[in-house]
């Protein structure tokens, strides 16, 4: 991207400025296969927590790829990690481009891409409402970082999802809304990204960046408007459907300057924060009972809960934020063999590390459906910023149900953004 980069910077005028608890030994270093194509199967389900890292670095770098012209979701082999263009994964249909108003047929996958447009800043509430339309973090409310600006979400799906939910009429809300049997095929691939604005005190050259129009809002946080911004990537959920894994695999990824790293230091973990750098979520004077707590005072509005900031604060606020629980020594290792591959030192992947690879460790267990979810605990500091203590992706998504519906949606939230038929409204099944 490094073109697309400098292009960006000179359009908006920005310069560009100069771990979980020891559960198994770190990993040897070794050979780490970039490949432009994602992984075709996913370890045994009894396997180690490294080998299932190994796998979400794969589909990371494989998805992170760019992408061929003109061709949604397909590399282009010939280019390497760090070249122009978008990625593979940002040429996947957002939920913009599936769930259109009106319910309208989406149409062909291959469809030409538009400018990118990103209006969510709140996902937790989209999760926990039965509006259709709503601009809500998992759990808790906005995230300000620590340069007062919000920051945006987005989530897309690859060409497998797509045509199933194209193929069902699952865009249109009456239709999924009483589907019963909604179940992905294997191979789908569903990807959440967070972004924030950057500025000219950040170095770009660290993010994988983007231009696109994004919902500006007031000092309450109520949209007024579109603006142009200047973003960066600093939180990744990939979640696969593969092949024997009905509860999904979830590898969540962060850029390494959100927080700062943690060390075990006489058998408590302490932040490590480098020298020179500025955290884009951290704040080291912010107090502690400060951190990661929800800017939001919840206000019915029109029959519906609001987030309103809390006394003393405003939309411009930050919310300071720290990992609550640190990255494994095995998954720093991997981070370490993979950000350290000649193939990737010029590329922004380098400036990423995984958090974890969640998946089932028993997925045709009858007796949990869960699988039993290992590891337990997964959060991405941008994305379940005020739940850490208690977050698990999989837990929250098999919760999962479309709009005002009784059935579950097989650990996809997408339908939540279905829209119903112009002149017609969600209604429960009666």
């Amino acid at each position: 991207m490094k073109t697309t980069l400098r292009l960006s910077v000179m359009l908006l005028g920005l310069a560009s400025l100069p771990a979980l608890a020891r559960e198994q030994a770190m990993p040897s270093t070794q050979a780490t296969n970039l490949n432009c194509q994602p992984p075709s199967t996913a370890p045994a389900a009894t396997a180690s927590q490294d080998l299932f890292d190994q796998y979400s670095w794969q589909m990371f770098i494989a998805l992170s790829w760019p992408a061929q012209d003109g061709q949604r979701g397909n590399p282009d082999c010939s280019k390497q990690p760090g070249d122009a263009g978008y990625t593979v994964w940002q040429t996947y249909k957002t939920v913009e481009e599936i769930f259109l108003p009106g319910a309208t047929n989406p149409g062909p996958w291959n469809s030409p891409q538009t400018a990118k447009s990103l209006g969510i800043i709140n996902i937790a509430a989209l999760k926990n409402s039965s509006q259709v339309n709503a601009v809500d973090q998992a759990v808790g409310g906005w995230l300000i970082d620590q340069a007062h600006n919000p920051t945006y979400y987005d989530i897309s799906a690859n060409e497998t999802s797509y045509n199933y939910i194209v193929g069902n009429s699952f865009y249109n809300a009456d239709v999924v809304s009483k589907a019963n049997n909604i179940q992905f095929p294997y191979g789908v691939i569903e990807v959440k990204s967070s972004w924030r604005v950057l500025t000219t005190a950040d170095n770009a050259s660290h993010y994988l960046t983007m231009l696109a129009r994004v919902a500006k809002f007031n000092d309450q946080g109520q949209r007024i408007g579109v603006t142009e911004a200047y973003l960066g990537l600093v939180g990744l959920h990939i979640i696969t459907k593969a092949n024997g894994y009905p509860q999904w695999i979830w590898s969540t990824f962060e850029q390494v300057d959100n927080v700062p790293p943690k060390a075990l230091v006489n058998g408590q973990w302490v932040d490590q924060p480098a020298s020179g750098t500025a955290y884009s979520y951290f704040n080291a004077a912010a107090p502690a009972v400060t951190l990661n707590q929800s800017p939001c005072d919840w206000q019915t509005q029109d029959a519906h809960l609001v987030c309103v900031p809390k006394p003393g604060t405003t939309f411009q606020t930050p919310n300071p934020l720290n990992r609550v629980t640190p990255i494994a020594e095995v998954t720093n290792g991997v981070n370490a063999n993979y950000r350290s591959d000649p193939g990737l030192q010029s590329s922004a992947l380098k400036y990423y590390q995984l958090i974890t690879t969640q998946r089932p460790l028993m997925p045709d267990n009858p007796g949990n459906p869960l699988g039993q979810p290992t590891p337990s605990l997964s959060a991405n500091v941008t994305m379940e910023s005020y739940i850490q203590p208690n977050s698990s992706c999989m837990n929250c998504h098999s919760m999962a149900t479309p709009v005002k519906s009784p059935y579950k949606s097989d650990y996809s939230y997408l339908f939540k953004f279905a829209n119903a038929p112009i002149g017609k409204t969600i209604k429960d099944e009666e």
